[in-house]
Order: C-alpha cells, then sequence, then structure tokens
C-alpha cells in the first residue's frame, strides 16, 4: 500500500474503532461524528490507492464515492448525504442536540456508516 494511503487507511480504522467506543458509551453525537470520519477517510484511501488520485478536500461522502467510481452500493443517495451532513451538524449544540442525541435517532446513520465502510473496504481489497 502506498504510504498516503495507509495513513487514511490507518486513520480510518482508528475512526471506526472510535466510533464502536462512543456507541458502547452511549455517546451518540460523537459515534456519529467517528462513523462518519471513518467512511470519509476510507474513501479518500481508496482514492489515493486505487484512482492514483489526490482525494477532494472535502467531506462529502457522495463526492468521495464518485471520485472512487465505486458503483453498485445498496445503499441510497439519500442516506449517504445525510451521514455527509453529519459532519458539520454535530459540531452545532442546536443541531447535535436535535439530530444526534439519542440512540433511536443515530441508529440510521450508524448503520449506514458501518455498511457502507465494509463495502467500501470490501471493495478496497478486490480492486
Amino acid at each position: 500500500m502506498k504510504k498516503e494511503s495507509k495513513l487514511w487507511f490507518d486513520l480510518a480504522e482508528e475512526d471506526f474503532h472510535n466510533m464502536e467506543l462512543m456507541i458502547k458509551e452511549k455517546s451518540h453525537r460523537a459515534s456519529v461524528f467517528f462513523a462518519q470520519q471513518a467512511v470519509e477517510k476510507l474513501l479518500k484511501a481508496f482514492n489515493i490507492e486505487k484512482k492514483h488520485k489526490v482525494p477532494r478536500k472535502t467531506h462529502k461522502i457522495e463526492q468521495l464515492l464518485h471520485d472512487a467510481g465505486l458503483k453498485g452500493y445498496i445503499i441510497t443517495v439519500d442516506r449517504i448525504e445525510e451521514l455527509s451532513k453529519s459532519y458539520t451538524w454535530v459540531r452545532y449544540p442546536d443541531l447535535s442536540t436535535r439530530f444526534y442525541s439519542k440512540k433511536d435517532i443515530t441508529t440510521k446513520l450508524l448503520v449506514t456508516a458501518k455498511e457502507l465502510y465494509i463495502w467500501v473496504k470490501h471493495e478496497f481489497k478486490n480492486k
């Protein structure tokens, strides 16, 4: 693996692990933050390693997926865009309290992030 893509990949793994820790601690806002970051960083690693591209400086997962040329994922664009929005929304107390303060609210986002992360990681190994 290229040095730069390995850096992104390792950070993605760390963020995924942190997401799982925050879920156990019932820190819903933090779990969503780390979930979004894990997917974003894994896609950046993919774009460096497999597409030989410098990744965009963006937090929009849908743009990084497009750059990666990954097709065939079963997660809807709406769910992916919602995960992308969470990067910003967790930073604002009024929005994070409204959208990320309870398990039942964050579950859908965390499922989206986990499914997408596992799928991209699988594609990473197979391409």
